[in-house]
């Protein structure tokens, strides 16, 4: 990914179920908090809906970096607008706690249909807070069949 702030950002793998308590915070897994380096307090994100339902989570520095990217495209363009009016829109900043843990907001939590049990997905330099029923739908094995032969010559 490259650096922010001075520090690497490494990449974010794996697939970790967590709990959100009463209050809607959550603890972020310990690789994923790694990969961001820094201290516990230092570790702020930022969070956003995904269209497909879920929520997605850059770390700060990657976050600037899109925005930076968005700040040059053509603002006059509808789709953009629109685009960034559900992703900038929606974005919520949070630091974690102590124990590791961020506030996922009421409006984020209702988007995703979080409850108690959520799943993190890395993605390289983002990860993905699905709720585990909209995780199955995106990921089942036919949906992964018919997206692998479609980028069998990509890679």
């Amino acid at each position: 990914m490259g650096k922010g702030g001075g520090k690497w950002m490494g990449f974010f793998r794996g697939r970790f179920l967590h709990s959100l308590d009463a209050k809607g915070r959550v603890a972020i897994p310990q690789r994923f908090r790694e990969a961001m380096g820094g201290s516990e307090e230092d570790l702020r994100l930022v969070m956003s809906v995904d269209p497909e339902g879920c929520l997605v989570v850059y770390p700060e520095p990657a976050w600037i970096e899109l925005e930076r990217k968005w700040e040059e495209l053509p603002q006059m363009n509808d789709d953009l607008r629109t685009y960034l009016r559900f992703m900038v829109g929606w974005a919520s900043e949070g630091v974690l706690d102590r124990q590791g843990r961020i506030l996922v907001p009421p409006p984020l939590r209702d988007y995703a249909a979080l409850d108690h049990e959520v799943w993190f997905v890395g993605l390289l330099h983002k990860f993905e807070i699905w709720n585990g029923e909209r995780l199955g739908l995106a990921t089942g094995p036919e949906k992964v069949r018919s997206v692998t032969q479609k980028l069998s010559g990509l890679f």
